[in-house]
């Protein structure tokens, strides 16, 4: 397959970019969720602009049958780990712990939130919020754009990391801030600002026959709060921007501390939820790599070997 000389690659990339762009501004102004099923299909227009549309088929199909089947095993979490009681004190010790007494969550609402009027910060924290899939998948067409083999390892990585979330999700089930304050009582009310600042745009989002189907059949799982995978995501494409693009990739790590503060803020996660997210995926990345060097260090012994063997098998002239 042709590789992308430098000028080709910023005309194409400049041109995805756009194309990207517009269609992240669209969806919320015709009031549409961008979710896996719809952004793979939006994606593979601009995938036809590489000139790779039967490569991109063959790379994102496998990911999007086990993404979906991962989002369906979430909604089933309540249900797989049926009996195990929530967790809900546990995150509230360790936030008071970090902030001399203090809740993150109960702390940012009582001076930022206004009951009734919709704040324009109000409207960018629901927006890093609902960015949930859609940046990490962004930027994995980026990757699989310009850097093929790290589109590969990251996919593993995002996968395994989500994986461990699932499993953690069954044997932990924990309740974000609005449940503790609001079901449990044992924190003040938590307003569950997501539902103000989505009235912006209209109401909820409209989600696509697919997931409306998950959601009305196995329906979302409210204990699904450690690790935060709204944290852990964003923080994976970190660490391999980190690894493909070493300067600039410094700039997702600003993306990274918005969508935290947001979502400790909408009143979804403790920063407890937040440092464990950011733990999973820092282990996953470092499991992958870890196993990757490994496999090469055991090619690099086989190598020698074989070249011996076959020096020695060859017959001088």
């Amino acid at each position: 397959m042709r590789e992308l000389s430098l000028s080709d690659s910023r005309v194409v990339g400049a041109a995805i970019a756009v194309y990207i762009a517009v269609v992240v501004v669209m969806s919320y102004h015709f009031n549409v969720s961008l979710t896996p099923d719809r952004l793979v299909l939006l994606l593979l227009i601009a995938g036809l602009a590489t000139g790779r549309a039967r490569q991109f088929l063959k790379d994102w199909s496998v990911f999007l049958i086990v993404l979906l089947a991962w989002q369906l095993l979430t909604g089933m979490g309540h249900k797989i780990g049926h009996g195990i009681k929530p967790h809900v004190m546990e995150m509230i010790t360790v936030d008071k712990w970090l902030f001399g007494g203090n809740v993150p969550t109960i702390w940012l609402q009582h001076r930022f939130y206004h009951p009734g009027r919709v704040a324009w910060y109000d409207v960018v924290a629901t927006i890093f919020y609902t960015l949930h899939f859609v940046f990490p998948i962004l930027f994995a067409f980026l990757l699989w754009v310009f850097r093929r083999r790290v589109f590969v390892d990251f996919m593993v990585t995002f996968l395994i990391m989500a994986l461990a979330g699932f499993i953690t999700f069954v044997l932990f089930p924990a309740a974000p801030p609005w449940i503790a304050g609001n079901w449990y009582h044992v924190l003040p009310h938590v307003y569950k600002i997501y539902n103000a600042g989505i009235t912006f745009f209209g109401g909820q989002l409209a989600m696509g026959p697919l997931y409306q189907w998950m959601f009305s059949h196995q329906n979302w799982d409210y204990y699904g709060a450690v690790p935060s995978e709204h944290a852990a995501f964003p923080f994976l494409c970190f660490l391999f921007a980190r690894q493909v693009w070493p300067r600039a990739g410094w700039l997702v790590l600003p993306y990274c501390f918005c969508v935290w503060v947001s979502i400790v803020y909408l009143g979804e996660h403790y920063v407890a939820d937040v440092i464990a997210g950011v733990a999973y995926a820092s282990v996953a990345y470092a499991a992958v790599r870890f196993a990757y060097a490994l496999g090469r260090r055991k090619v690099d012994r086989e190598v020698p070997r074989v070249s011996a063997a076959a020096a020695s098998d060859s017959v001088p002239f």
